[in-house]
């Protein structure tokens, strides 16, 4: 009974998915109809409400429309939720099926089994009946002659143990009824006596033939039984028990993965209402609390006022006279391009150059995704009127307008005509020794000659295999921190921009290395000897790499 036993309990096991897929189902429907009724509610009521401009909405108004599209976000965590179960169900139902199927074949399998082996049962009954018959018909006529067939009775009772069951009180039994024979059939004595034994050789032919097919099937349905009980049905009970452990298994999993679907879409829902410490959202109680009837009647007072028709007594106040952006210049001249960087940021009380700001902002917003920046030149004039605005008052330089982001190389042609132009240079002249002093001549490539073109083919710097790392970074960084405060705030807001630049160099095609020959030689200058210019070049390229690669390190330690 152990395979009913078995089958039965994977049935429950199944029936218990089965269940859930219900449940799972049905609550998918409850939780998909309080969304879609929520967001419907929501969405009504924010088309309904009285929207003025954003300058005019009272705190009610504010707290109110911030409280219903918190509402509009639970539907949304409802719906979300919903579709989860739906696809939890679905997965599990077909789950299910699958493993009906495979309990089915494991079941029909088993029965295949008892059935084949029963039928060879019955078969077998059949010939031992046969058996017997032919035996017993047999065991007459022996009884009858008198005188038993040697090789025929050997085999009978070699076969089947039937005359072992003859005693010697059977013998003497056949001798009387062979004497009793004899006296009624005096007269015909010898042609009875031949009937007889031929009837016995034949019946002891018929029962060798009996016991032949008799013992054929009965090895044959032994075989069947013993391959079933002892090798098949093992097979089946194992993977019946694996199918219960499996499903059962699996009806935990999907429990759990339902438990904790459903402790995310409350704890989503507890963070709409209440979101954590540092989100920098204010909860719905916050909300509420946000509202000030006060300063709600006080602004409604005042924009009512301004429609009354209220007089101003308050003094005319005087207005000075708006000059042109030239004729300010030329009254209150400001240049940035050739003046030193101290002189101008402390003019303009600023960290860094506007113009840089501005450039750098630009940069970013339109051109981090155009190939090749800073590499390529943008139009000579538009560049030259650019540097022209810039020189007159950099302050009211607008280049997020159109003709300025059209072409974005001419904001970063200015950008570089600045660095170029700036006295001294960015990094001064003495922080020039120290920084390429880490990157003296033998380390470059040997054999390139001293051109523009071989400016462009540094030798790779690979920070892994640096042994000097950490040296180098701290000598960056004395040199660094040895600059004037000026110098050091414009090249830390000029490296971090290049880092950005960088950061898209799949789009751009301006990595570390591109990005330090163009500005390599336009921060570091290179000596006033011309013959080592080349090398000189090649050199701060490198010096301008090694900042990009390791800015935060070398920043960090400052």
């Amino acid at each position: 009974g152990g395979l009913a036993m078995l089958l039965d309990r994977s049935r429950q096991s199944l029936t218990s998915c089965k269940e859930t897929v219900v449940f799972l189902k049905s609550r998918a429907k409850v939780e998909e109809d309080y969304g879609r009724s929520l967001q419907k509610l929501s969405q009504h009521t924010l088309r309904s409400m009285d929207r003025p401009s954003p300058g005019q909405q009272s705190t009610q108004q504010v707290s109110w429309q911030r409280l219903v599209e918190a509402h509009e976000t639970l539907a949304s965590n409802r719906m979300k939720f919903s579709i989860t179960l739906s696809e939890m169900s679905d997965f599990l139902s077909t789950y299910v099926k699958s493993k009906e199927a495979i309990r089915r074949k494991l079941r029909d399998t088993e029965q295949r089994y008892q059935k084949a082996i029963e039928e060879s049962e019955s078969l077998l009954e059949k010939a031992r009946a046969k058996y017997e018959v032919q035996c017993g018909e047999w065991e007459r006529l022996l009884l009858k002659t008198g005188k038993p067939d040697g090789a025929l009775a050997s085999s009978a009772t070699s076969a089947s143990g039937a005359t072992h069951s003859t005693s010697s009180s059977a013998m003497t039994k056949t001798k009387n009824v062979g004497n009793a024979v004899s006296g009624i059939f005096g007269k015909h004595k010898v042609s009875t006596q031949e009937s007889l034994e031929r009837m016995g050789q034949e019946a002891g032919v018929k029962a060798k033939v009996a016991n032949e097919a008799y013992k054929r099937l009965l090895q044959q349905t032994n075989s069947m039984r013993r391959d079933f009980y002892d090798v098949q049905l093992p097979k089946i009970l194992a993977s019946v028990m694996g199918l219960i452990e499996e499903v059962d298994q699996f009806l935990k999993f999907s429990l759990g993965k339902y438990a904790y679907t459903y402790e995310s879409a409350i704890l989503a829902d507890a963070i709409t209402l209440k979101p954590m410490d540092g989100a920098g959202l204010p909860g719905m109680v916050e909300m509420i609390g946000e509202i000030d009837s006060k300063a709600d009647l006080d602004a409604y007072l005042m924009a009512t006022a301004k429609h009354g028709g209220r007089i101003n007594r308050a003094s005319i106040p005087y207005k000075e006279y708006e000059m042109s952006t030239i004729a300010r210049f030329y009254a209150s001249p400001k240049r940035i391009f050739g003046v030193p960087l101290d002189a101008q940021l402390e003019r303009d009380q600023q960290q860094v150059p506007l113009i840089m700001v501005k450039c750098a902002d630009a940069v970013e917003a339109f051109g981090l995704q155009n190939e090749g920046i800073y590499r390529q030149s943008g139009q000579s004039s538009q560049v030259n009127k650019l540097r022209n605005e810039f020189d007159l008052d950099a302050e009211v330089v607008d280049l997020q307008a159109n003709s300025y982001i059209a072409d974005i190389n001419n904001v970063t042609g200015v950008l570089k005509m600045y660095l170029r132009e700036l006295p001294g240079g960015l990094i001064p002249v003495a922080q020039h020794g120290a920084m390429l002093s880490y990157f003296p001549v033998e380390d470059l490539e040997p054999g390139v000659a001293a051109s523009a073109e071989a400016a462009a083919t540094m030798h790779h710097y690979d920070r892994d295999q640096d042994l000097g790392l950490a040296q180098k970074i701290s000598g960056m960084a004395s040199a660094i921190r040895n600059m004037p405060p000026p110098n050091r705030n414009t090249l830390a807001f000029l490296l971090a921009h290049l880092d950005k630049v960088q950061a898209f160099q799949e789009f751009n095609m301006m990595n570390s290395e591109n990005l330090s020959i163009v500005f390599g030689p336009t921060i570091l200058p290179a000596g006033n000897n011309p013959a080592n210019a080349a090398l000189d070049i090649r050199r701060s390229a490198k010096v301008v790499r090694f900042m990009l690669d390791n800015r935060r390190a070398i920043f960090d330690a400052l």
